[in-house]
């Protein structure tokens, strides 16, 4: 059991230090270099921000978040026996991996149109185009999906308040994103976009 916990504790760290390479250094800061197009919402004045000041802004609120996970990484009041712990961490660990394939998958096959919004503002490429391949073709926001899933992982394998908490800001914050993401492509794509969303659900496969 000793082992099995030390297996798992070691593939949950280097997903996340993978995950953090490939969307923080390998996709944020990448993005700034690459020419966008008018931001459009509410929260657009983000985008007129000198890039520096937007780093900056992003790397605080990654060291406030990352600050506030380690003070509140403290047990559920939730007594699980061993043989269901067992079960759980199994699960988690599942659910934890699926999350980080469907991250990961969403990335490659987004490529360049990647890029950085808010709860408030989207901001395409210049020269964006609308990605329908890959995990695109099932669900318009497979990679939102991703990380409920993995977040939803760790919360059974650790069973802590910090999962917990940072699984419920996701669930408002990246749901208000997507809905102004899909608000901004259905305005740049017009017909097309429309015809894309007919086909596909919204989040979660031949469901929602």
């Amino acid at each position: 059991m000793e082992t099995f916990e030390s297996v798992t504790n070691w593939i949950v760290t280097a997903g996340v230090v993978v995950l953090l390479g490939i969307f923080g250094i390998g996709g944020w800061l990448a993005s700034y270099r690459t020419p966008k197009a008018t931001p459009v919402g509410p929260g657009r004045w983000i985008f007129a921000l000198p890039a520096w000041v937007q780093v900056a802004g992003g790397l605080a609120g990654c060291v406030l978040l990352a600050y506030l996970g380690y003070v509140l990484w403290i047990p559920l009041p939730l007594t699980v026996p061993p043989d269901v712990s067992v079960i759980l961490r199994v699960v988690g660990l599942a659910l934890f991996l699926v999350g980080c394939l469907l991250a990961f998958w969403a990335r490659l096959a987004l490529g360049g149109m990647w890029g950085v919004s808010t709860s408030f503002a989207a901001q395409l490429q210049a020269r964006h185009n609308l990605i329908q391949h890959g995990p695109y073709a099932f669900v318009r926001h497979p990679m939102y999906l991703g990380y409920w899933l993995l977040l939803a992982g760790v919360m059974l394998m650790y069973r802590t308040w910090t999962p917990l908490l940072f699984l419920v800001m996701c669930l408002a914050a990246f749901y208000r994103r997507a809905r102004c993401e899909e608000a901004t492509l259905a305005d740049q794509f017009g017909e097309e976009w429309r015809e894309y969303a007919s086909r596909t659900k919204f989040l979660i496969p031949f469901v929602y």
